[in-house]
């Protein structure tokens, strides 16, 4: 009767253990606007995971996608993850019984000589000898559960760290891919004015000899040229900078990497701003969120685990062995069993405040992992009106530019024509010239501006990751 009474306490407390529970439901306390203020401009695909798509340049989507799939950091944010698996695996086979067995065999044979007899005897024996044994401690207060929930809400907060490290390096090999193309096309500009600098000193060089400038106009043109051969001299190391830095995002080695040259330009008929986006599908689609998310998750299991200190912990033992020994003699075989079933209990009762100090430390943690998460939340908000509003701006940039550009380059051209006939000087004609590249190098520069604020407003809304 006292065998089946205690294993029907054993049986209740293993029901009791699998009915606990520490799942916390967290709420942020930032009230979610209904929906941004400055997208009713926008026209474009609300397709957004691959947005590299949209702007239909082989090239660039090449880079792209290797990047995605070779990305040393990349790389290692998916070793991070395996790691935080492999822990929640860990933690929830922590939650069932450990089971092991041992045996032993052994065996002997002697023989002895009797001198007085002339005789000898022989003997032998053998032994054997197994067992198994079991523990389990029940997780009547939920300590072990809450510990698994955490390991489980940090693995699913890697994984989303893999997902924020892809969109990151997207970004990055699209910037430095946009940086090449305007680098290289305000090198040609800029070398465009040096030549007409040049031509306008040697204008005024020539009209200095003959007494009709002075001194100042030539050290002027001078001053003038030689300001852009000092911007031209750095391009070029510019240039590589820039596809060094993509060599590297798409894991390679920088020696020996080269781009093939580009078949249109990038920073022109830029794909339309999404259209139709809420802040919900930005707070779902957000990689970064969803990690702050879950940590706050992970410190709310971790709280729930440091309160289960307090409490009683329980375990079973079981032991059942069976032996032979068996001894070649007038003797008979001896044999036999034996088993062991045991609970305990271990209580806290004094730990000097060591669990309520451990209980504070987690319960600070799981607050400042609600602010964080409010922070990025709101913060998210932010960037998604803030790059709206950039690309109408631009957008309205760059159609003025353009106007100035053809503006500028028309009153060149009037001028070239004018001065054949004899009408404009040559100083004037070529300043003209210098004005209109000055229109184009202001009209590539915003152009790249608005290429990559396109990019901040994809990343704002949470594309440029694949599963």
């Amino acid at each position: 009767m006292k065998s089946m009474h205690k294993l029907s306490l054993i049986a209740v407390l293993v029901t009791l253990a699998a009915c606990s529970s520490t799942n916390v439901d967290l709420n942020s306390q930032i009230e979610m606007p209904a929906r941004f203020e400055q997208t009713a401009q926008a026209t474009g695909t609300s397709e957004i995971a691959q947005w590299w798509r949209n702007w239909n340049y082989p090239q660039l989507t090449a880079l792209i996608e290797q990047g995605l799939q070779q990305n040393l950091e990349v790389a290692m944010a998916r070793s991070r993850l395996a790691e935080a698996q492999a822990n929640a695996a860990y933690t929830d086979a922590d939650l069932g019984p450990s089971v092991s067995a041992s045996g032993s065999a052994s065996g002997s044979r002697a023989r002895v000589d009797n001198p007085l007899t002339g005789g000898s005897s022989t003997s032998s024996g053998s032994y054997q000898y197994a067992a198994v044994t079991a523990s389990w401690e029940l997780d009547f207060f939920g300590k072990k559960r809450s510990d698994r929930d955490a390991a489980e809400a940090q693995a699913l907060s890697a994984q989303d760290q893999v997902y924020a490290a892809q969109m990151l390096v997207a970004g990055q090999i699209a910037e430095s891919y946009f940086n090449i193309a305007a680098l290289q096309q305000r090198q040609a500009v800029l070398q465009q004015y040096a030549d007409v600098l040049g031509k306008l000193k040697t204008y005024v060089q020539g009209r200095f000899n003959a007494g009709q400038a002075n001194a100042n106009d030539v050290l002027q043109t001078e001053s003038r040229l030689s300001s852009i051969q000092a911007n031209l001299a750095t391009f070029d190391s510019q240039i590589d900078s820039n596809r060094r830095a993509i060599a590297i995002l798409t894991g390679k080695p920088a020696q020996g990497f080269r781009l093939s040259p580009a078949v249109k330009n990038p920073l022109i008929n830029l794909p339309a701003a999404p259209a139709g986006v809420l802040p919900g599908e930005v707070l779902a689609r957000r990689p970064d969120l969803h990690s702050y998310r879950n940590q706050v998750q992970a410190a709310a299991a971790k709280l729930a685990s440091a309160k289960a200190d307090l409490y009683p912990r329980f375990d079973i033992q079981f032991m059942g062995g069976t032996g032979r020994i068996d001894v070649n003699s007038d003797i008979s075989e001896l044999k036999g069993w034996a088993g062991l079933v045991s609970g305990g209990i271990s209580l806290p009762i004094f730990t000097n405040g060591r669990i309520q100090a451990n209980i504070d430390v987690a319960d600070a943690r799981l607050k400042t992992a609600l602010l964080q998460y409010d922070k990025a939340l709101i913060q998210a908000l932010a960037d998604v009106d803030n790059s709206y509003q950039a690309q109408f701006a631009l957008n309205r940039q760059i159609r003025l530019l353009q106007t100035a550009a053809a503006q500028t380059q028309k009153s060149a051209v009037n001028a070239e024509k004018l001065f054949q006939y004899g009408e404009k000087t040559l100083d004037n004609t070529l300043s003209e010239r210098i004005n209109a590249l000055n229109a184009q190098e202001q009209l590539i520069q915003a152009r790249l501006t608005h290429a990559k604020n396109l990019v901040s407003l994809y990343k704002a809304l949470g594309g440029g990751w694949v599963k």
